[in-house]
Order: structure tokens, then C-alpha cells, then sequence
């Protein structure tokens, strides 16, 4: 699988414009780098606190990139949309589809293989399991290599008749249900992150590029203890309490979904995701990319959101620019004066991933 076709299969809406974006998108992370490489050399990463930064009304270069690219995957999978209230308000398409009837490159599926190869880029950190109703699900690589062994080419190889084995428009049918089936059983959330990281121009020293959103949020979260102890890091993005942090454009908003666990606060992560190894014991987690803030709120986008990338609006509490506290499981009692019901938006909302 290549990441490269996923890069450019964009609905005809944006290809033309393709190529204007993607001149200005190297350009400013060329840019970007450079002054990278010149605050190290300068001894330039004074320590800053998230209140802070958030006051500086533009963001970094390269995370205008990031909702910009978050953006553009987001029409070629149909604008799933859910309103400030959270709810279902436009439909696109799911994770496991072909390609609509308007689109052109790759079809939601093929899309999402490439997200993966962001991930560890030639290792074949795709998708592995193929489940089928078993205990036990098969191996993808497994039931690959089977199938290159049953092509007609091989077997007629030989020996074998020429009737035999699968022509080559039966194996890339086989070939292409084993991996859609794949897709759709495997959380592809944190690849499409780590797959907008990469596509910003970020590199392994500054982003964690993982299937699991605690891989990089822990390593943001150690970059925020260095910052406090005036030490350099060159981590991209410090984490915030996203209760006291107001999101720019190109910051990650994350929930925890380990409420039971007493997880949903910024002050019960700190130590968790400090002290937590990159790989290390599973915590539930998802990350959306904010790639729009006005005056009233802020719009996001995830993968694997109802199974496909997919905006929703957040708004901010009244006369602030900060996540109104009824998006938050413990914000607010539903139905009280006040509190507005967010339906699929009311989530333990945690951390904002602010870049630096």
C-alpha cells in the first residue's frame, strides 16, 4: 500500500486547487523548519505556559497544514457533519465503501490503508486481523501470502493446468475484500492523526507516530514538564486542560473515554500519560483536529467517527473562547437550566494538544 495516491484522490471540488495548496504547503513547512532548526541552534525554546501561547491569535505554519489537509480528506469522504449539538445533521461515506459516484482517486477504504502507512512508514503497520464470527480472528499477512501462492501465474508454473488457480482479477478482488474487512475492524482514529503529522511535515522527533492516541498525548504531555523545567524539547505540541485553554487552528481536542476510571480530568492525566512509556499499557482515547474558531465556537475533524472522517461544531461558553462546559460528562446536568443537551458530543473532553 502507498500513501502516496491517498495524498492527492481528492473529490473534483478540490483538485483544482490541488495544486496551488500543496506549492504553499511545502513551501511553508520548508519555512517552518528552518525556524525549527534556527530557535534550537539559538537556544530559543524559552519555557511558555498554554494561557500564554493561546493569546498569539496565529498559529504555527505547519498546523495551518494540518487543518488544512484535515479539511480536504474531510469532503473527499462526502462532509459527514454533526452539529453543535451533536447530532447526525449530514451523512458521508463510511470507512468500507467504493467510491461514490461523484468522486475520483482512491475510494474511503483505500484512503484509510494509506492513514496506517503514516504510522511506521515500511514496517507493514497496516491493519492485521481479518475477523470473520471466529473466536480467533485470521491473520491478514497470512491470508495474503495464501492467496499469492493460488495465483494461476504460480501455479501454472508448476506445472499445473491452465484452469487452475485464481486469474489475476479474482486475486484482487480476494486481495481488496481482506483488507476492506480489515479497515472496518481495526480503529484507524490515531493513524489518520499521525497521518496528518506526517503530511504537515513533522518529523519522529516531533511527533509520536502511532496507532494509539496516548502515544503522542504522553509525549505532548512530557514536552509541557520540560517547557515548566526550562528543558529543550523538540516536540511540536505541549498538552493543555482544555477546560482553561482556548483551541487554535491545527490543535488537537481530545476525550479520554475512561471516565469509569476516573480519567476525565486534566489533573488525573498529568501523571498517567507523564509517566507512561511510548507503546505502553492501553488507554482509551480519541483526538480530533480543530480546523476552524470564530467567535462563538470551533470545528473539528476526526477519523473514524461514525465510522468515517467527520466534522462536528463545539461551541464555547457564553463570553469566553473556552469549551462550554456541557460537552463535558461532568459539566453539567442535562435538562438543568443551562445545559444543553450535546447528544454523540458530550464526552469526557480532557486535553488540547497545542502546538508550541
Amino acid at each position: 500500500m502507498n500513501a502516496g495516491p491517498c495524498r492527492h484522490g481528492y473529490a473534483r471540488s478540490d483538485m483544482q486547487s490541488d495544486g496551488t495548496f500543496l506549492r504553499i504547503a511545502r513551501r511553508v513547512v520548508t519555512l517552518a523548519a528552518a525556524a525549527s532548526a534556527w530557535g534550537m541552534a539559538h537556544g530559543a525554546w524559552a519555557a511558555a505556559s498554554c494561557t500564554d501561547t493561546a493569546l498569539n491569535a496565529t498559529p504555527p505554519p505547519r498546523a495551518l497544514v494540518m487543518a488544512a489537509v484535515a479539511r480536504r480528506e474531510h469532503a473527499a469522504f462526502g462532509e459527514q457533519t454533526m452539529d453543535a449539538e451533536g447530532r447526525l445533521v449530514r451523512s458521508g461515506s463510511a470507512e468500507a465503501e467504493a467510491n461514490p459516484g461523484f468522486a475520483r482517486g482512491p475510494a474511503p477504504w483505500q484512503r484509510v490503508m494509506g492513514y496506517w502507512q503514516a504510522v511506521d512508514p515500511g514496517n507493514d503497520r497496516l491493519p492485521s486481523l481479518v475477523r470473520f464470527g471466529a473466536l480467533r480472528p485470521a491473520d491478514r499477512r497470512l491470508l495474503g501470502q495464501a492467496l499469492n501462492q493460488a495465483t494461476s501465474a504460480r501455479l501454472q508454473g508448476l506445472g499445473v493446468g491452465p484452469d487452475e488457480g485464481l486469474r489475476s482479477d479474482e486475486y484482487l478482488a480476494l486481495r481488496a475484500a481482506i483488507d476492506r474487512v480489515a479497515v472496518i475492524d481495526t480503529p484507524w482514529s490515531a493513524a489518520f492523526i499521525s497521518w496528518l503529522a506526517r503530511e504537515a511535515g513533522l518529523g519522529p522527533d516531533e511527533f509520536v507516530f502511532s496507532e494509539a492516541h496516548a502515544d503522542y498525548a504522553g509525549a505532548a504531555m512530557r514536552a509541557r514538564r520540560d517547557e515548566r523545567a526550562g528543558t529543550p524539547t523538540r516536540y511540536a505540541m505541549r498538552a493543555c486542560d482544555v477546560a482553561r485553554t482556548p483551541p487554535r487552528m491545527g490543535d488537537l481536542i481530545c476525550q479520554t473515554r475512561a471516565s469509569s476510571a476516573g480519567l476525565d480530568t486534566f489533573a488525573a492525566l498529568d501523571p498517567i500519560l507523564s509517566e507512561r512509556r511510548t507503546g505502553g499499557p492501553g488507554l482509551p482515547m480519541h483526538c480530533d483536529v480543530v480546523v476552524a474558531v470564530d467567535a462563538t465556537g470551533f470545528d473539528t475533524v476526526g477519523g473514524n467517527v461514525l465510522q468515517s472522517v467527520t466534522s462536528r461544531r463545539l461551541d464555547f461558553a457564553p463570553g469566553t473562547r473556552l469549551l462550554d462546559p456541557s460537552y463535558r460528562a461532568d459539566g453539567c446536568t442535562p435538562g438543568t437550566a443551562g445545559c444543553l443537551d450535546r447528544h454523540m458530543s458530550r464526552q469526557p473532553w480532557t486535553l488540547l494538544l497545542q502546538w508550541r
